[in-house]
């Protein structure tokens, strides 16, 4: 017997999809419905894992079931190793048109704003039977991809992330404020003398912190915590905010904002695509970066850039 393979000789196989399925959903019973299997038989495939991996995969805290630090770390390639089992077995090959398969990605609620329904109508006319879902976030660790499952992580260029990154587009940081004096006067000036609206929290965005080395001292009136929903408080009063250009204008259409460039160089907005280091679908990888960059090419007509 081939020494590279014979520990597989007593494992059954089956045992990784149900260990796929428990990893996934945290739940032997919702495991168990997923994979078409009776709640105790399933208890019974978890039982055979852990003995087979000296792990509890699955344990009780408070009122949740957690993976443990071995199963999070094993969801990544065990998702690898299915995909690429089923390609072997001749597993049908990803067609948009009449696949089932859900498109999961990850982005902030701004990028959401700017992609999201662009996304959707695309989806719509070319992947009808598809599913859809979006996780806005700010998180861009490997959490997205392995605990979230995110196909694709939508993030902005400047935050590093340890896996190959592509641009979708490119972006940059503006003045937006709520009265036309802002487009009248000096920049700097409305920068030092009018209250601001900003994200709250417990370090400065990348602008604030420019500005507080060239000396600006803001005042900053209003916090929130979701930066899609700053310009709404500065829409209409004497009050302003540093956002994206994309983002800002869009809303500029149905909104009393102005729109200025910012007044210092500063590194860009834009915004790249991180496909899951654990897909490798290249079929359906290679699907979902054409609807992205299509996308962003319709939003780009529809706004007039």
């Amino acid at each position: 017997m081939n020494e590279e393979f014979g520990n597989l000789a007593n494992v059954d196989l089956n045992l990784l999809v149900s260990l796929h399925a428990i990893l996934e959903e945290g739940s032997v019973t919702a495991a168990a419905d997923r994979v078409g299997l009776s709640q105790p038989a399933m208890s019974h495939a978890l039982r055979r894992i852990r003995k087979l991996l000296g792990d509890e995969i699955l344990i009780r805290q408070g009122a949740v079931n957690v993976l443990t630090p071995r199963a999070r770390d094993m969801l990544g390639p065990l998702r690898e190793v299915l995909q690429k089992t089923t390609g072997l077995l001749g597993g049908q090959v990803f067609n948009p048109e009449f696949s089932r398969r859900t498109l999961t990605l990850a982005m902030s609620s701004s990028v959401a704003y700017v992609v999201g329904q662009s996304i959707s109508l695309l989806m719509e006319r070319e992947s009808p039977t598809m599913s859809l879902r979006v996780i806005t976030t700010d998180d861009i660790s490997d959490s997205v991809f392995i605990d979230q499952g995110a196909d694709v992580l939508l993030v902005a260029e400047g935050y590093e992330v340890p896996h190959p990154r592509e641009r979708l587009f490119d972006d940059e940081w503006v003045v937006v404020g709520g009265h036309p004096e802002l487009l009248e006067g000096d920049v700097i000036s409305c920068l030092q003398d009018w209250p601001h609206v900003g994200l709250q929290s417990a370090r400065a965005t990348r602008p604030y912190e420019l500005l507080r080395h060239r000396g600006l001292d803001v005042k900053m009136k209003v916090h929130v915590t979701d930066y899609l929903v700053v310009p709404q408080f500065v829409a209409g009063v004497r009050k302003l905010a540093l956002h994206r250009r994309r983002v800002v204008e869009r809303m500029a259409r149905t909104l009393p904002v102005y729109v200025a460039d910012f007044p210092f160089p500063i590194l860009g907005l834009g915004v790249d695509m991180v496909h899951n280091p654990w897909q490798h679908d290249d079929v359906f990888r290679s699907w979902v970066g054409d609807l992205l960059h299509r996308a962003i090419a319709m939003h780009d007509v529809n706004s007039g850039d």
